[in-house]
């Protein structure tokens, strides 16, 4: 009887990057409240944008075998 040999996967490299994200949205509304709920569920006007890096990792994943 012979041994079943299953077949290594070949691993493929991926990474994952994490921002740190400050925005300036505006919201037009009646009031505080209003706004936040409106902001929550919709969004605002964003005017303003500033991204920053601030960690890589590097993961690790399989590409698949046929």
């Amino acid at each position: 009887m012979k041994d079943k040999v299953t077949p290594i996967k070949e691993a493929k490299l991926t990474q994952c990057f994490s921002y740190e994200v400050m925005m300036l949205v505006h919201v037009i509304a009646d009031d505080e409240k209003d706004a936040r709920a409106q902001l929550d569920e919709k969004g605002g006007i964003m005017t303003k944008r500033d991204v920053k890096l601030v960690n890589s990792a590097t993961l690790y994943g399989e590409k698949e075998t046929n």
